[in-house]
């Protein structure tokens, strides 16, 4: 695919699909205009998701839904910067840790590894050596500048929007791929915004995840009435989908800890553990070893 794609996925709910595996979002309609979920990875971007928008629906947007606050999911917000841009609390202050108090008008960002980390994870410097970065360079665009608009509303557990025939869940429910993480719900749709909480079709990035907080994450959509699932990267799936990844995650899970137990050292944890029921899946080859990583550490408590 080579540009993305707006899909119907049930009444009055859309997904805005990413071109080649790139970040998805959303939008649910209402009768005040739209909620967007997610705004895209940069302003040229989010603009073009907004111009779809624009040319689909006789509706204006009416609030933009951060899931988490990695810059693939929120760096589009500059083109939404006239509505307001919601996320759980955690999310604000990850991006504020990275840049600082932000002002409503934002930030322009221009260091290589700040970008990485907002992309990857606070922890990215510790698992990719430095000779080993080029590919992460590339993926953020290096030094070019990416204006972050931040949330102009945060909420700590809960958020619900009403509409006339069904209603929009926000939740988070702890640290899990990021701390921040909120799962979109339509509970009479039968649909869930899941951000990167889920990959489809893709072996996920770890980086600084709380692993035993994403899997129970899963375990609470997993049982939900849904039939259709959007994941953060991928096509739309459904629950059988999502607990095809969550098996992925507690298989790296339980390969680790087999190894942490058996007194491996994590450089040859890194080297020596395979999955070859995933080895096949996009990212895997690149991603593994520093994921072996991120859960060697996580499960040595740090």
């Amino acid at each position: 695919m080579s540009d993305p794609q707006l899909k119907h996925i049930g009444k009055g709910v859309h997904a805005w699909i990413g071109a080649g595996g790139d970040s998805n979002a959303g939008a649910i309609e209402t009768p005040l205009g739209l909620i967007v979920i997610d705004a895209q990875q940069n302003r040229a971007l989010g603009e073009k998701f907004r111009n779809a928008l624009t040319k689909t629906f006789a509706l204006p947007v009416r609030a933009v839904i951060n899931t988490h606050f990695h810059l693939d999911h929120v760096a589009g917000n500059i083109a939404f910067a006239d509505v307001p841009i919601v996320a759980h609390q955690k999310t604000l202050q990850a991006l504020e840790r990275e840049l600082g108090p932000l002002s409503p008008a934002g930030a322009s960002v221009t260091d290589t590894l700040t970008k990485i980390r907002m992309f990857f994870g606070s922890n990215f410097e510790e698992l990719v050596p430095k000779g080993e970065r080029g590919w992460f360079t590339e993926r953020v665009g290096g030094s070019a500048p990416l204006m972050i608009l931040p949330p102009t509303e945060a909420f700590a557990d809960q958020l619900e929007f009403r509409l006339p025939e069904d209603s929009v869940h926000v939740d988070y429910w702890g640290p899990a791929h990021c701390d921040g993480d909120v799962v979109i719900h339509l509970k009479k749709t039968g649909v869930v915004f899941m951000g990167d909480l889920f990959f489809h079709g893709r072996f996920p990035w770890f980086g600084d995840c709380d692993l035993s907080g994403w899997i129970a994450a899963l375990d609470r959509v997993l049982k939900i009435d849904v039939a259709t699932v959007v994941p953060g990267h991928g096509q739309p799936a459904s629950l059988k989908e999502l607990a095809g990844f969550q098996m992925l995650l507690s298989a790296v899970r339980e390969e680790v800890d087999k190894a942490v137990k058996a007194g491996w050292s994590e450089d040859a944890a890194a080297r020596d553990i395979t999955l070859a029921d995933y080895a096949a899946m996009q990212r895997y080859r690149e991603w593994m070893p520093y994921n072996i990583r991120a859960v060697y550490r996580y499960l040595r408590g740090g």
